[in-house]
């Protein structure tokens, strides 16, 4: 094949390839428009949290349960108080009560002893009396009775008459260990008992205010102490607040002001 031959091929080639296009393009006209941009995407709407409040409603109601429950230790302990007090004012009329029942006993007993000293000087007396009339009548009869020491029953009649004078001596003895010994004995107990009621009082006493002194001082403590514990979890309560409030603060000079509030 010539060079003349292979270019006219070539140029009959070409214009097949020009005839082709041209007739696909009149066929399928959308094919060779150029593709318009799709529209940017929507940007996505955010929305900004709001700041949490100052006092959570949960911290408001723990803080409410615990000064409500201090209240109510405080309140139960000045029942207490109270019950110690009449606790111990009824001992103190307890002892009271004791001591006079204890002196009416003993004026009983020493009333019994006085009267019982009547009695056994009078019956002391009556034996005198009873003893003197026999001698009497036995001195005044002498003569008729000269042969009664022959007979075995005089020694029982003489036994009689001897005891008797006996029993006026231990009755007039027993007459005044009634009336002054055993009455002055009771007095002195009555007085000793007095005595120890007033050292078991003046003791009681003292040692009341002495317990009425701590139980004042713990009240007050207790007092104290739960209002520093309302007032602590009050901060605490803050605190919390503030360090939620910085942990969304981005400001440097926004976030030194906060500390400040922190360390105060």
């Amino acid at each position: 094949m010539s060079a003349s031959e292979s270019n006219n091929n070539a140029t009959n080639l070409k214009m097949q390839s020009n005839t082709i296009n041209s007739a696909l393009a009149s066929i399928h006209p959308l094919t060779t428009q150029p593709q318009t941009p799709s529209p940017p995407p929507l940007p996505l709407i955010t929305t900004t949290s709001l700041p949490s409040s100052p006092a959570p409603f949960n911290e408001d109601k723990h803080t409410e349960k615990t000064y409500k429950k201090g209240k109510q230790i405080l309140f139960e302990f000045d029942q207490i108080f109270k019950d110690i007090r009449f606790q111990l004012n009824e001992q103190l009329k307890s002892l009271e009560q004791r001591i006079e029942t204890q002196l009416s006993i003993l004026t009983e007993i020493q009333e019994y002893f006085k009267r019982r000293a009547d009695v056994e000087l009078d019956y002391a007396k009556n034996l005198d009396n009873l003893h003197k009339q026999i001698g009497q009548k036995h001195r005044a009869q002498k003569a008729r009775r000269e042969t009664w020491s022959l007979q075995s029953i005089y020694k029982l009649w003489d036994t009689i008459v001897q005891d008797t004078r006996t029993h006026v001596k231990y009755h007039s003895i027993m007459s005044d260990v009634c009336g002054k010994y055993m009455y002055d004995k009771f007095n002195e107990i009555a007085d000793d008992t007095r005595r120890m009621f007033t050292k078991c009082k003046s003791a009681g006493l003292a040692s009341h205010e002495d317990i009425y002194k701590v139980l004042n001082e713990l009240q007050s403590t207790m007092k104290t102490y739960h209002q520093y514990q309302s007032e602590s979890k009050q901060a605490e309560q803050k605190l919390r607040n503030i360090q939620q409030q910085m942990a969304k603060i981005k400001s440097a000079k926004k976030q030194k002001t906060m500390e400040k509030r922190v360390e105060k």
